[in-house]
Order: structure tokens, then C-alpha cells, then sequence
């Protein structure tokens, strides 16, 4: 089978040939790239090891691979491999190797080329792929291209620091997209821009978010550097399995992080989600960053996400939390007793608070209001 040529919006993916072997060979020694793409550690990709791969994803009626172009600059790889002809599916692959062009939406664009090719000129059913677990803007970019998530294979890659999780991913031709589907989004405002939370915001939120009185009600809380780098992860790994969608505040004036907030407990069959998570350092509270974040993770909520119902908690006994939360028109609905035990052995009352969409237009306006006077 002889392997096209294949035409995106603003790249070009042509066959490989051993001839393109010197740029496999820097590509695969890219330290952020091997990281990314593997799990593995800074290091050479030797010739011998970059001539197996063209071969084994050149294999006739099995496989495939193409060196991706842009501006007639070769820049990454894609591949299908694994091609079972009773299941009509195979597995792909795909990598931009030029880290400077990440984030440009070129893998996006090759990646529906290769789709386009692989279900209406091969007719395959289902398309699967693999990514390691810590590569959130590879799954991200996947998610938004359809496909969804099937599973997590704990430890599935072996590296050289020990094991790493594998995100198994699928997509299937004329299986429809599920109408609520949150995914990362950048969301600005007058004063704060809500951006998806990334594990290189680490240091930013422990200096914003490493304070007395904002641990004093969540739980638990994270110990250094680390303790931070651990809470964003848990996160992320909650984003992938799609119960979660955590943003860094960013605040427009000068460009510092000054805290976090999340949508939560997400619920599609019921339409409904939490707004929770949720901290400002000092120099973010008392200001219009708490008025605006609830505003655009609202507005986003009920008109793109068509919710009916957001809802918010806090501990009973947090009286500026839930003073808070009466001031963006959140309605108390109860106390849930006995509903956590915190990290110093109290066992906590939570009050529960939602929105519903009947009532967003009215509490909109009233929101906009208090920021018009600012």
C-alpha cells in the first residue's frame, strides 16, 4: 500500500524515509521532548534505535508513518500502527518535535488529517492511542479532538526512574460527543484571566497560597514545593478522568498567579457541577478577583456548559466563606453533619449553597453590578 501524502490546514504530512532519520534523531533527544512523548529522561536516540522505529512503523499493511510539515519546515511525526482488519481499528501516534511550536495547534491539525485518512480512506472503526499521564496538554488536545478517555493503566511505563501511569484514549467513528463535555478553557475578565492549571504553576501558588488562614479551613495542606506539586497533580489526574477542571487565577494587573479554583464533583447525566477548591492569597482577597472568577466560572457554566445547577460548599463553621457565597447570590440549602474529618481529628458540618439556572440571569446582573462599581 503506498502511503499519501496528507493535506491539513496548515501542515503537510509526507511519508518517511530512512533519509529522514537525522531529524528522528534529534527530536528523540530533546530532553523536554523524550519526557513528554516517552516518560523518559534526557538522553541520546541513537541511530540504530531511530532506524528500528522507521521500520517498525513502516510495515505494509500494518503501519505507517509520516514526517509533519509546516511552512515546509519538518516539525514532529505521526504514525497508525497495530492495524487489526476484523476490528477495523489501530493505534496512532503522533509528536512535535520543535517544543517551540507547542502549543501552536499543529498537532491538533495533523492529527485530523491522519483521522480523516485513517476513517474515510481506510474505513477503520475505531482509532485508539496511548499518553503518558503527567502530559496534560497531549490529552487536552486529544479530548478536543474527541477522543475520550477509556482508562488509566496504573504504572503502565516503565522509565528509568521507575513507572509512570499510561492514559488509554479511543475515538470511534459516528459514536456522537457527549453534549457535556468541560474542558480546559481560558476564561478573562477586567481584572483576572482563569487559565487551565499547569504543573509548572507550582512555585507561583505555594508563594501566593502558603498561609495560615487559608489552610485554617481546607484540607489537606500541602507541605512545600512538593506538597504543591502533589496537590496540582491530584488535580490533573482528576481532570483526566473528567471529574474535575482546575484553573490558576491569574491576575491582569501584573500578571501574578494569586490563587486557584476549580469546577468539581462534575455530574454530566444530572448537568451540574461544584465551583470549589477555591484560594486567594492576601493581596488577591478583598479585592474584585473573588467577584469576577465566580462571574466567568458562572457565566461559562450556564450558558456554554448549559448547566442547571452549580452548587458550593464550605466548612459551617467558615462564617466568611459562607458570607462570601451569600454575596454572589448563592442560596444555603442545609448542613451536611459529620461530613468530613479534617486533618486535625475535628469532624466537620459542610454547608451546601447552590445556583440554579432559573436564577443565574438575576444573579448575573447583580454580579455585574458589583464589579461596574469597582
Amino acid at each position: 500500500m503506498t502511503v499519501p501524502v496528507l493535506l491539513g490546514a496548515r501542515v503537510t504530512l509526507r511519508p518517511m524515509t530512512l533519509d529522514d532519520l537525522p531529524l528522528l534523531m534529534k527530536w528523540g533527544s530533546d530532553p523536554a521532548f523524550r519526557r513528554y512523548q516517552w516518560g523518559q529522561k534526557p538522553g541520546k536516540f541513537e541511530g540504530s534505535s531511530a532506524r528500528a522505529w522507521i521500520e517498525r512503523m513502516s510495515r505494509p499493511g500494518d503501519s505507517a508513518c509520516w514526517i509533519i510539515e509546516h511552512e515546509r519546515r519538518p516539525i514532529g511525526f505521526a504514525n497508525y500502527r497495530d492495524f487489526h482488519p476484523k476490528g477495523r481499528s489501530a493505534e496512532i501516534g503522533i509528536g512535535i518535535g520543535e517544543p517551540d511550536l507547542w502549543g501552536k495547534h499543529l498537532g491538533r491539525d495533523a492529527l485530523e488529517a491522519l483521522l480523516r485518512y485513517l476513517f474515510d480512506e481506510l474505513g477503520l472503526h475505531r482509532v485508539g492511542l496511548s499518553v503518558v499521564g503527567f502530559n496534560d496538554r497531549a490529552i487536552s488536545m486529544y479530548k478536543a479532538v474527541g477522543f475520550e478517555v477509556e482508562g488509566i493503566e496504573r504504572d503502565g511505563v516503565g522509565t528509568e526512574d521507575g513507572y509512570i501511569d499510561d492514559v488509554k484514549m479511543g475515538i470511534v467513528k459516528g459514536r456522537p460527543r457527549p453534549d457535556f463535555d468541560p474542558r480546559p478553557v481560558t476564561l478573562e475578565g477586567d481584572f483576572v484571566r482563569l487559565t487551565p492549571l499547569r504543573m509548572e504553576h507550582a512555585q507561583a501558588l505555594f508563594e501566593a497560597a502558603d498561609e495560615d488562614d487559608i489552610w485554617r479551613w481546607m484540607v489537606p495542606r500541602p507541605k512545600g514545593l512538593e506538597g504543591y506539586e502533589r496537590y496540582i497533580r491530584w488535580a490533573l489526574d482528576q481532570q483526566i478522568l473528567g471529574a474535575q477542571l482546575p484553573f490558576a487565577v491569574i491576575r491582569k494587573s501584573d500578571g501574578v498567579l494569586v490563587g486557584t479554583t476549580r469546577y468539581a464533583h462534575i455530574d454530566p447525566p444530572n448537568r451540574s457541577l461544584e465551583i470549589g477548591y477555591t484560594l486567594y492569597g492576601k493581596g488577591a482577597r478583598r479585592t474584585p478577583v473573588n467577584t469576577e472568577c465566580k462571574l466567568l466560572l458562572l457565566t461559562h457554566a450556564f450558558k456554554r456548559l448549559r448547566l442547571i445547577r452549580v452548587e458550593f460548599k464550605t466548612d459551617a463553621l467558615n462564617e466568611k466563606s459562607r458570607n462570601a457565597l451569600t454575596r454572589i447570590g448563592a442560596v444555603q440549602e442545609g448542613i451536611f453533619r459529620k461530613h468530613l474529618i479534617c486533618e486535625s481529628g475535628r469532624i466537620r458540618d459542610t454547608a451546601y449553597f447552590s445556583i440554579l439556572d432559573t436564577e443565574w440571569p438575576e444573579k448575573k446582573q447583580a454580579l455585574e453590578g458589583k464589579l461596574s462599581a469597582v
